[in-house]
């Protein structure tokens, strides 16, 4: 595989971080014009601040690669700039892990309490670095030198391995958008006067479902610093095992985060939770049987129609 399609993958990696990121930009700037950020507690100001300054330290560093792509290569696919954008990425993911925390100590405070907002933060900053950098390093031990370097492949199968995984990380940039959308609209909420209407009980399914897309986003995000950190940003077929195992396993919490929040804005809307249970149920049942019944049902049916042929052939 040619060098220049291995550097494509690592800025792509990037983009992907940085659709992570602009979601949480776009709550700190909005947060601080809600109605009820006025009255917010100076812990929640002081963290709203510290997110904000995060999330721009996250953007510089996932920007820095590109401008030094285009200034100082000349948009010349280099080994430096391959290494550069790998670093950048990787540090860059330190300051979002920070925000990401800040903006759940913010958003559960009003109605959890200190104690209850802290705890979330730091059970959601331990969760993302532990998927962001503890699974990249801990597989590494178990990714041969070989791989990590670039294994030799025949031409053709190189092709083929690296559209593969091309494929897998377009599908996570597929996802990813829909769920930091879902995840902003969810954040933002929170600072709002009818939010605070709620009761109890809607709050916490909100907040479940809150915590659903979080992790969905992690997830998404995991199989690009796998890519850089147990591989090296080289094209290996355990890569895309792995990398696909974690897009498939991120639509579980996406389903649970769709299916709470229409509960909530069914109760918002109509007033009546068992309308909104019942909508909540359907919605749920539709998307697993979209996103897993059906594909699993049909890899089924392709592999048992598969074997007569097999067996025809041999």
């Amino acid at each position: 595989m040619k060098f220049e399609k291995t550097l494509h993958v690592a800025l792509d990696e990037l983009r992907m971080q940085m659709l992570g990121t602009q979601v949480l930009f776009g709550f700190q700037l909005q947060g601080a014009f809600q109605e009820r950020f006025a009255s917010a507690s100076e812990e929640v100001r002081f963290l709203s601040c510290l997110g904000l300054c995060c999330i721009v330290a996250t953007l510089a560093l996932l920007i820095a690669a590109p401008s030094q792509h285009r200034l100082v290569e000349r948009g010349l696919p280099t080994h430096r700039i391959f290494r550069a954008a790998g670093w950048f990425a990787n540090l860059a993911l330190l300051p979002f892990g920070i925000a990401l925390a800040c903006d759940f100590f913010v958003v559960i405070e009003p109605y959890g309490g200190s104690g209850m907002a802290a705890a979330a933060s730091v059970a959601a900053a331990v969760l993302a670095l532990s998927l962001w950098y503890g699974v990249g390093i801990g597989l590494r031990r178990f990714v041969p030198v070989s791989e990590r370097e670039g294994k030799p492949l025949p031409d053709n199968m190189q092709i083929d391995l690296h559209e593969r995984i091309d494929q897998m990380l377009t599908e996570a940039r597929v996802v990813l958008p829909g769920a930091q959308a879902l995840l902003g609209f969810q954040f933002a909420v929170t600072m709002t006067s009818t939010f605070s209407e709620l009761s109890k009980i809607d709050r916490t399914v909100h907040f479940v479902s809150l915590c659903a897309i979080a992790l969905a986003i992690m997830l998404l995000l995991t199989p690009a610093t796998v890519h850089r950190l147990s591989f090296a940003g080289r094209d290996a077929l355990r890569f895309h095992t792995i990398g696909s195992l974690l897009v498939t396993a991120a639509l579980a919490p996406i389903l649970i985060g769709i299916a709470t929040d229409f509960y909530v804005a069914t109760v918002a809307i109509f007033h009546d939770r068992m309308l909104a249970a019942v909508g909540a149920a359907v919605v749920g049942i539709a998307l697993a049987a979209l996103w897993y019944a059906v594909p699993l049902w049909l890899r089924r049916t392709q592999m048992s129609t598969r074997k007569p042929t097999d067996a025809q052939l041999s």
